[in-house]
């Protein structure tokens, strides 16, 4: 189609590189600023499940993302204190079900990726939105370097402290959740391989927490990622330094495997989960808000760059198929916030089930076929963003 006009994406993660991608893909060019001097996010690990993965290839990023991606075979849960297996989540069943890869990146990897799909010209640096004024006809985005520029429409994909969000709707800032986060990243080599036996990808879970550890760049590292119930007030941000010892710590009466695993972290951060109320404030008018910024989401389905991959897709589609901008962005909303806030309450669900006390009941609802919040669900991720990008989405009950 012909270009609507200017398009800016305020944001240069995850989901506004894949956006400028997907627009790409169908003839409309964008103009990506994004606040930091250099590409690249603070964290490790990102799993992409079977719709989000279709979503990157049908915007041309196979090849890339299966070049930096690794695909395993599935994650293996055990109980955080016995070590007693509790299940097996087969990966390589899903993708076969679903017809796409389950793949996992280091973030930096899978941002190149979507970097190189781009013209560097269209990627401006060390741009922090300061301000933004929808003119109705136009919107003018100022930046804190002084820049000025005015666009046909503006794509906010500014992250969960969204300044766009912020400038539409005041302050309704994120909700501390009483939820905190461990994150560390070791050398693959510095951990006895029968820690990560049997399939590179092992989930300890037990009361009130969980940790998950992963082989990332073919057995290069191991990414560590935790979850834990606490009265303790964590602030938010990935850049947080933590404790070792402490962190070790929060996992008294470890069995010996998560043990072996902890004691080989020498470095760690930490941040507390924060989370907003299911909203349709998604974007007004030429201002169209995705990913985190929209709808910021516990990580407990492994959904949150998911969503942002199936977002940026079916927003291009939307674009590509209507001529008016305004209308594009609302029938967008239309057919994503049901099965967004779907997702986000998954999310919720496989929290409470991960950290529930009771582990003998817990194991109950795994060997009866009970369990809360269970992803391998057809609804999530048998979606096809490519062939039902329009069509109002099926989400239970």
């Amino acid at each position: 189609m012909t270009q609507l006009g200017r398009i800016v994406i305020v944001g240069g993660g995850l989901a506004g590189l894949a956006t400028a991608n997907a627009l790409a893909k169908f003839g409309m060019k964008a103009e990506v600023y994004e606040a930091a001097p250099m590409l690249g996010e603070i964290g490790a690990g990102v799993n992409t499940s079977p719709q989000a993965n279709k979503a990157l290839i049908a915007i041309g990023l196979g090849d890339k993302i299966s070049a930096v991606g690794w695909s395993a075979p599935g994650a293996y849960t055990r109980n955080m204190e016995t070590g007693e297996f509790l299940e097996f989540a087969d990966r390589a069943k899903t993708s076969a079900k679903y017809g796409a890869p389950y793949y996992t990146f280091h973030r930096a990897d899978l941002l190149d990726a979507l970097a190189s799909g781009l013209d560097p010209v269209t990627i401006h640096l060390g741009h922090r939105l300061s301000a933004i004024e929808d003119r109705g006809a136009a919107v003018t985005v100022t930046f804190t370097n002084g820049v000025t520029v005015e666009a046909d429409m503006v794509i906010a994909a500014d992250g969960v402290r969204s300044v766009v969000r912020q400038a539409l709707y005041g302050d309704d800032n994120p909700t501390y959740t009483g939820q905190m986060v461990w994150r560390a990243l070791l050398k693959g080599s510095d951990v006895p391989k029968e820690v990560m036996e049997p399939t590179g990808y092992v989930q300890w879970v037990g009361s009130g927490r969980h940790l998950n550890a992963y082989y990332l760049r073919g057995g290069e590292v191991i990414n560590i990622v935790t979850q834990e119930d606490t009265d303790q007030w964590v602030d938010e941000g990935w850049s947080t330094s933590g404790d070792p010892d402490a962190m070790r710590r929060s996992f008294p009466n470890a069995e010996p495997r998560l043990e072996r695993l902890l004691r080989c972290v020498t470095d760690c951060s930490k941040w507390g989960l924060f989370t907003r109320p299911l909203t349709d404030n998604w974007g007004r008018g030429r201002i169209q808000l995705i990913g985190d910024a929209a709808h910021a989401m516990l990580p407990n389905a492994g959904q949150g760059a998911c969503q942002a991959f199936e977002d940026a897709y079916i927003l291009a589609r939307w674009m590509d198929a209507e001529r008016d901008p305004v209308k594009a962005f609302a029938n967008f909303r239309r057919v994503r916030i049901p099965r967004v806030h779907a997702v986000q309450r998954l999310a919720i669900a496989r929290a409470k089930f991960k950290h529930m006390q009771d582990s003998a009941a817990q194991k109950e609802l795994i060997t009866s076929g009970q369990r809360s919040g269970s992803v391998s669900s057809d609804w999530l991720l048998g979606f096809d963003p490519v062939a039902d990008w329009d069509k109002d989405p099926v989400v239970p009950n």
